[in-house]
């Protein structure tokens, strides 16, 4: 696959699990209906790039290390894509 294309899916991939984390603990002060609207859209944008990356060419362990989760959370990801796809 293409080397820039890869990266920039891996770049994709962090941002998003910082913004997952940083913005974690901003919600979490919010009210319980904010919170969990935010957390849904961040775990949905970490989604989005993990399966991006992966049709990109990047390894199962790329993605974890990338995402800082274990290779069973890009699993879970990976495979709710492909069952929402069915």
């Amino acid at each position: 696959m293409n080397d820039k294309r890869m990266a920039d899916a891996r770049r994709a991939v962090r941002e998003a699990a910082d913004r997952l984390v940083e913005q974690g603990a901003a919600l979490a002060a919010a009210s319980a209906e904010a919170a969990e609207i935010g957390l849904v859209a961040r775990v949905e944008d970490l989604r989005r790039a993990v399966i991006a990356a992966s049709l990109a060419g990047v390894s199962r362990e790329d993605l974890a290390r990338d995402a800082d989760v274990d290779v069973a959370v890009v699993d879970d990801l990976v495979s709710e894509s492909a069952a929402q796809s069915s």
